[in-house]
């Protein structure tokens, strides 16, 4: 006789004292059950929890209303942009990409979201002092061939030709809502108003290892009622854990979707997207006020820093088309009071910035890091350079360890007949004189 025919035959024996017995079980299986849905609910939201639990080997994304309940695990607003800008340190010696990441995420409390394109198990040797987070997370970048972008609450690394199309594509979308909105301020209970604020609203959404894509997608789309065409373009994967902070729904499909060089259009009422291929060149256009008599400094400015940008003068106004970054470097050309501040890089062969690579790559590209890692601007002639028979764009192979600045500087000119001259944060490049 199995067990359950026994509990069954003893059950009917004696009915009553068996049913107050298994009620009493009852009551304490869901007491159980009752107990451990929050722990479950909090384990699926943490993105920095060990793998061991089994709720991180499923594949279902948690989307959670932004509130007072917010996690409190990861900064947002203004407390993630000052996080940014902190002086840090750091020492790496065979660190694997992700898990330094991971290391960093958990002690910063910034989210940050891995391409699936950059390899995560990359090993890297890195010492650098007193940085700001913010440089400190492109140095990393460039190390493995990648870039950053801030898309809201997140810090996104990904490969350059996405990362610089991301934020132009995200309020190409958001400002699609924002003039629907504004359409019909009149008509505030309009469905096109209704819904376009619900489509502007901010929530956080995480998810496990081993979640595909498409599940996410699937999640995003059933929580904002969003009819998805073309997912079938989304190929099948395995992602690893993440979480996306106070992030709009734009946001959080870019945020997917960028990873296959896609991104999405919305239906004519926005109950829905279509998924499509990102635009190559995306582009917006912003208009400025000039302050009187700035016209002809600023306008010659603009003609010298960006000669490209494609803009439109009528008296003190001035319409410019181009990405958000070129847009937020004509306003803080034109209103340099707005600009944000932010801590001053360590000057040059002071000793407090030092570097550890092993690493070749075009001689531009390491210029590039020091741009952004350091906030140095380097300034050549390029015709000299072309006379001269000096290429920028030639791989070079260097290995450092902890120089300062200048020492870099040496390593990385020397060897290629380029002098150089650090003047506060601005290196000039000339080539350098022949030896007879």
């Amino acid at each position: 006789m199995t067990r359950l025919q026994q509990t069954l035959c003893s059950y009917q024996s004696d009915s009553g004292e068996r049913f107050r017995v298994t009620g009493y079980t009852v009551f304490l299986f869901l007491n159980v059950i009752l107990i451990n849905i929050p722990i479950r609910y909090a384990i699926a939201q943490s993105p920095l929890l060990p793998t061991t639990s089994s709720v991180e080997t499923t594949s279902t994304p948690v989307l959670v209303t932004v509130s007072s309940k917010n996690n409190p695990d990861f900064l947002t607003g203004s407390a993630f942009e000052n996080a940014l800008e902190r002086i840090q340190s750091l020492a790496w010696q065979g660190q694997q990409l992700r898990v330094g990441l991971q290391k960093m995420s958990a002690s910063r409390q910034i989210a940050i979201l891995l391409d699936r394109r950059i390899d995560p198990g990359q090993q890297l040797s890195l010492q650098v002092k007193n940085v700001s987070l913010r440089s400190l997370l492109n140095l990393i970048a460039t190390e493995v061939g990648a870039d950053v972008s801030i898309l809201g609450n997140i810090v996104y690394i990904g490969e350059q030709t996405t990362t610089a199309r991301l934020r132009t594509v995200e309020e190409m979308l958001s400002s699609e809502l924002v003039s629907s909105n504004t359409s019909t301020s009149g008509r505030r209970n309009s469905p096109p108003a209704r819904r376009s604020f619900e489509l502007l609203q901010r929530q956080t959404l995480s998810w496990p290892d081993l979640t595909t894509p498409r599940e996410i997608l699937d999640e995003i789309g059933q929580h904002y009622s969003l009819k998805i065409e073309a997912i079938e373009q989304i190929p099948h994967d395995l992602w690893g854990k993440a979480i996306l902070p106070s992030a709009t729904p734009c946001q959080m499909l870019i945020a997917v979707l960028s990873q296959f060089e896609m991104t999405f259009e919305w239906a004519a009422t926005y109950d829905g997207i279509r998924i499509i291929r990102m635009p190559v060149t995306p582009l917006i256009e912003r208009r400025f006020i000039l302050k009187a008599g700035t016209e002809s400094d600023i306008l010659a400015e603009l003609k010298q820093r960006m000669p490209g940008l494609e803009r439109r003068v009528s008296g003190r106004r001035i319409s410019v088309v181009g990405t958000v970054e070129q847009l937020e470097a004509v306003e803080e050309l034109i209103h340099p009071e707005r600009a944000k501040s932010r801590p001053a890089a360590p000057d040059a062969g002071t000793g407090v910035t030092t570097f550890t690579f092993a690493t070749d790559a075009p001689l531009l590209a390491f210029m590039n890091t020091l741009e952004k890692q350091a906030g140095y601007s380097f300034e050549y002639d390029t015709e000299a350079f072309e006379k001269a028979g000096i290429r920028l764009d030639k791989r070079v192979r260097l290995e450092a360890k902890q120089l300062n600045a200048v020492e870099v500087f040496h390593l990385m000119f020397d060897a290629q007949n380029i002098a150089f001259k650090v003047v506060d944060k601005t290196v000039r490049l000339t080539p350098a004189p022949r030896q007879d």
